[in-house]
């Protein structure tokens, strides 16, 4: 019995306790190993996420990507003082257009029109087109009880007796629920279009399309 006792405990572990203890030592690795694998994926997947854009490929919304607007964890913005952001586009009143209504000009600003502004404006500028009036009948802009703060008729006195800068200005900077196409035209682009709106839909210039 002591013979079998000595042969059991020779290395001071009982024959079955080591047995289960090996097992366990053997499994101990590889389930750290999938622990590791499976946080490493983790962070791996978060990474990931946080490198995405969170944008579009192609930048149709725009006006909501950039607007301004509050940080859930933010404070407010104050109201910055009075006379020190540019609202009436004065400041670009008096630039010069480095065009002239030639047939290459007006056909380049008429693409660019039918493609950016007959939507509102409509085919002749007259303010009548399929979204002004989807606006009208759906929520009553541009009724009595909602006027237009500037009317989207081109051919208006008001809009006819702006200068070319001015019309540049609204055309970058957007006015009242017409946004800014500084980001979608480019400088060329936006005096073509002027160009075009004043000798096409203005003046019935003899080069026009």
């Amino acid at each position: 019995m002591k013979d079998q006792l000595v042969s059991n405990f020779g290395n001071g572990v009982p024959t079955e306790r080591k047995g289960r203890g090996a097992s366990a030592a053997s499994r101990g690795p590889r389930g750290r190993t999938i622990v590791l694998a499976a946080l490493l994926l983790v962070v791996v997947a978060l990474a990931a996420a946080g490198c995405a854009s969170g944008t579009y490929p192609v930048d149709i919304f725009y006006e909501m990507h950039y607007q301004q607007s509050y940080g859930p964890h933010e404070p407010p913005v104050l109201s910055a003082p009075a006379g020190s952001v540019p609202i009436t586009g004065v400041q670009l009143s008096t630039g010069e257009n480095p065009f002239t209504p030639g047939e290459s000009v007006l056909a380049a600003g008429e693409y660019i029109y039918s493609t950016n502004c007959v939507f509102c404006h409509g085919a002749q500028g007259l303010g009548d087109g399929p979204v002004l009036n989807t606006m009208k009948e759906s929520f009553g802009y541009g009724t009595d009880s909602q006027p237009y703060t500037i009317t989207p008729n081109l051919t208006d006195s008001y809009v006819v007796d702006q200068t070319d800068a001015g019309l540049y200005g609204w055309i970058t900077n957007g006015v009242t629920v017409m946004p800014s196409f500084a980001k979608l035209l480019s400088v060329d682009d936006r005096w073509r279009v002027v160009t075009y709106i004043r000798a096409c839909l203005i003046d019935d210039h003899d080069s026009c399309p």
